[in-house]
């Protein structure tokens, strides 16, 4: 019996992770760096126009980027909150810091909601390596199952 262990995404790619979070951040496809990565502004294309790789690849795959969206902005929220409250110590205008943290918790989501759909296709594709057949194989420099080389005939 052969137990396959799965090769890294960064291996099979060629591409370091952090590349993969830069590119995703950027609103690029994580895997080749393409762009066009979505139809309208809120709409995640289906699969990446340059590689093929499907950008929603499990059911559910969504949970992933509003949890990522909502995390980012939940962060940003409270520095917001607390920078304000140490730079106007002792005297913290209500008002002001009222309007500063809605403005984040409102307009960040909506900012960051593309990258946010990218950067988890990274992360995804950091976590769970890629399967045969997920892009198209001009992209892999190292076979998913055999774990070498992909244009190597050993």
């Amino acid at each position: 019996m052969t137990i396959h262990t799965a090769v890294p995404t960064v291996e099979q790619l060629g591409v370091s992770g952090s590349r993969m979070m830069m590119r995703g951040l950027l609103q690029k496809c994580p895997a080749c760096g393409s762009g066009h990565t979505h139809r309208r502004y809120f709409n995640l294309a289906d699969e990446c126009p340059n590689c093929s790789l499907k950008f929603e690849r499990i059911f559910g795959h969504s949970i992933g980027y509003i949890g990522l969206n909502t995390s980012v902005t939940f962060a940003f929220t409270f520095v917001v909150l607390l920078v304000g409250s140490i730079i106007t110590q002792p005297d913290i205008p209500v008002v002001p810091m009222l309007i500063a943290t809605f403005l984040t918790a409102v307009v960040l989501p909506i900012v960051f909601l593309p990258s946010a759909h990218t950067l988890w296709t990274a992360i995804d594709l950091l976590l769970r390596p890629l399967l045969p057949g997920e892009i198209d194989p001009r992209f892999v420099e190292v076979d998913p199952v055999v774990g070498r080389w992909a244009n190597d005939s050993r």
